[in-house]
């Protein structure tokens, strides 16, 4: 159920989605077992929001986005893109899906050939794609580097002439080549010095303003995540388990999980920062190989019962006043 409904127009649509890499063992390979790194997700992206997904490392976000742009081929599950859906396309109708979605990597350097010119890199989308010719293409690359922030001049250099973020800033410009509608941003200032990582996010916040962009924008740095964001949706060893409006994710989480993600955010003030009640969750992830059975996040709960060892929470709308607020928790009404 995505359950997500307020009237908005959907441009991207999750129902059920799975990716599973399989495990194998012994001489002849056999598979024993699957990593399940995403696991049931659905949600909707409505046009023109930033849509925020969060969570530890290796709860399944970066495969989520990756899996939503078919990058990864799913294991089950639907994902609709603007009403069609991508996982039965063949290649040539995905390749002209693609156009319309793309995704900004996390790490500028890595994703960036480094024996190709600023011009090339992001030249390149607009080559396979057959938009425009030479001199058409020309102009764009160096509008695409003044809309970034970047000096047109650059168009000959090379990635490792530089910094870390004007790389990304490169790797955003490659990403709007197409002109696209929907951006998947997957953990896209990680790799950056603080100092700059309020300046990408500015950028990609200005660029949805002014090209009507839509972001899925997958990160850990919750106070970034509150900055930028519509919608907050939690994800914990590969399902979601909180959604909705950034005010009421951050203000009012229903989700044991989530209230110790917030809890973990340093508060600048000292005298505030001593008084809080921290949330300090006990154990290791579980593996995603091998995840508990009913609530995933019971044993690392401070409030689990026999009946979330026994029973797996639905993903319910508790909102109130016109707020949706989906949660997967059996005792989360004690947190209205």
């Amino acid at each position: 159920m995505n359950g997500q409904t307020n009237g908005q127009e959907v441009i991207v649509e999750v129902k059920n989605l799975k990716k599973h890499f399989p495990i194998y063992r012994g001489v002849l390979r056999r598979q024993v077992g699957a990593v399940q790194a995403v696991d049931g997700v659905s949600f909707n992206v409505y046009k023109g929001e930033t849509l925020g997904l969060v969570g530890e490392s290796g709860c399944g976000k970066s495969t989520t986005g990756r899996t939503i742009l078919q990058l990864l081929e799913p294991t089950g599950g639907e994902v609709y893109f603007q009403g069609k859906e991508l996982t039965g396309l063949g290649k040539g109708e995905l390749r002209r899906a693609r156009r319309h979605m793309q995704m900004i990597f996390q790490d500028p350097y890595a994703s960036l050939n480094p024996r190709m010119s600023v011009g090339s890199i992001i030249g390149e989308p607009l080559q396979i794609h057959n938009i425009g010719d030479s001199q058409s293409r020309k102009e764009r690359i160096q509008e695409l580097l003044r809309l970034v922030g970047l000096n047109p001049y650059f168009i000959n250099r090379y990635p490792h002439e530089f910094s870390g973020g004007q790389r990304q800033r490169i790797g955003i410009a490659r990403a709007l080549a197409t002109n696209p509608s929907f951006i998947v941003a997957d953990e896209p200032i990680s790799a950056l010095d603080v100092s700059i990582q309020a300046q990408v996010v500015n950028l990609l916040d200005d660029l949805r303003a002014e090209l009507g962009l839509t972001y899925l924008f997958i990160a850990h740095d919750l106070s970034m995540v509150r900055y930028i964001s519509d919608r907050v949706a939690v994800m914990y060893l590969g399902r979601i388990v909180e959604l909705s409006d950034r005010v009421a994710v951050f203000e009012k989480p229903l989700h044991p999980y989530t209230q110790a993600l917030l809890s973990a955010i340093p508060i600048p003030d000292p005298d505030k920062e001593a008084k809080r009640k921290r949330l300090i969750l006990e154990g290791d992830v579980p593996s995603p190989a091998n995840p508990p059975k009913a609530c995933r996040f019971h044993p690392r709960c401070p409030y689990a019962t026999e009946v979330c060892r026994e029973v797996d929470p639905e993903f319910r709308d508790l909102g109130t006043a016109g707020r949706l607020h989906w949660v997967a928790c059996h005792h989360a009404e004690k947190f209205l």
